[in-house]
């Protein structure tokens, strides 16, 4: 019973350490701060004048510093 006790609280302390694998999409422009749950959905990313690249939300919140869009978040 102590096994598999053990077996679940490590299963879920791993379950909390997965990385994240949810796709958001930014504006390329420097200027944006925001990141967007789709690329045609949002007036925000819609306005975007330069390119639109479709990266990991942990990657536009530690790589590019970006914030979620007030709008569709």
């Amino acid at each position: 019973m102590k096994i598999l006790l053990h077996l679940v609280l490590l299963m879920h302390l791993n379950m909390d350490q997965r990385p994240d694998t949810t796709r958001v999409y930014i504006c390329t422009s420097p200027t944006a701060v925001a990141y967007h749950k789709s690329r045609n959905g949002c007036k925000g990313i819609q306005a975007c004048s330069r390119k639109v690249i479709k990266v990991s939300k942990s990657d536009a919140i530690r790589k590019y510093k970006y914030r979620a869009c007030k709008v569709c978040y």
